[in-house]
């Protein structure tokens, strides 16, 4: 009996290791990966699917997420988009990737919101860094722009970093928040010369968003516009 067991056993290994090579040998015909984690070869793969299954907003849902007009807000010399007014249901859903460990979300959202601004200019995206002190183990923005590049067929460029430790926005009234020194984010790689876009998840101040852009701006980049999922407090809206 324990050898028929075995031997059962044997063929299922046999066969996950074939699934496998197949799914490896597709990707290299048409590259293709999974719209969450990235896994090669399988548009979503069943470990992402079954997470997506038990998720309170799967991808499915992401057309309802999104209503309205899209929000318009400049800080300094920079133009930042954003998908939905932050005072809606969108907010308990940013507070679910941002605190609840929500991760599979993120991707998803990126992909509809560059649906809803169907193009962009630049080539590259650079999502804004977690906090130094942080204790996520991922970056929400750096996944939320992960999405974005699969739809627009960009590339990402981690190359955002902060410099010092700042209190985070949701401890801060916004006079502290507007008070953020100039020089806390480096760019640890050359960008001279790139068409760029900065991503962040809600637009408040604006504050960070522009002082990301003056970093990228000193090293050099052309930069775009910026993205965000949401924008809280007074604004200007677009059709």
């Amino acid at each position: 009996m324990n050898g028929i067991i075995g031997v059962m056993s044997l063929f299922k290994l046999r066969g996950e290791i074939c699934i496998k090579l197949w799914r490896y040998f597709l990707h290299i015909l048409w590259p293709v990966s999974c719209e969450i984690c990235g896994r090669p070869g399988v548009l979503l793969c069943d470990s992402c699917r079954e997470r997506r299954t038990k998720a309170a907003i799967p991808s499915r849902a992401m057309d309802s997420l999104f209503t309205g007009n899209v929000i318009i807000r400049r800080t300094g010399k920079l133009t930042v988009y954003s998908a939905i007014d932050y005072h809606t249901h969108i907010k308990s859903v940013i507070h679910a990737l941002k605190y609840k460990g929500r991760k599979e979300l993120c991707r998803p959202i990126g992909r509809r919101i560059a649906e809803i601004f169907g193009t962009t200019e630049a080539d590259y995206l650079i999502p804004v860094p977690l906090h130094i002190d942080s204790t996520r183990d991922y970056n929400q923005s750096h996944e939320i722009a992960e999405g974005m590049c699969a739809y627009w067929g960009v590339r990402m460029l981690d190359v955002a970093e902060w410099t010092k430790e700042i209190p985070r926005h949701a401890l801060q009234n916004m006079k502290q928040r507007n008070e953020m020194p100039h020089n806390v984010f480096r760019i640890t790689e050359n960008i001279r010369g790139l068409r760029v876009a900065l991503v962040d998840d809600v637009f408040t101040t604006g504050t960070t968003m522009s002082r990301l852009y003056e970093a990228c701006e000193k090293a050099g980049a052309v930069i775009v516009c910026g993205y965000t999922v949401a924008a809280a407090g007074v604004y200007n809206s677009a059709g």
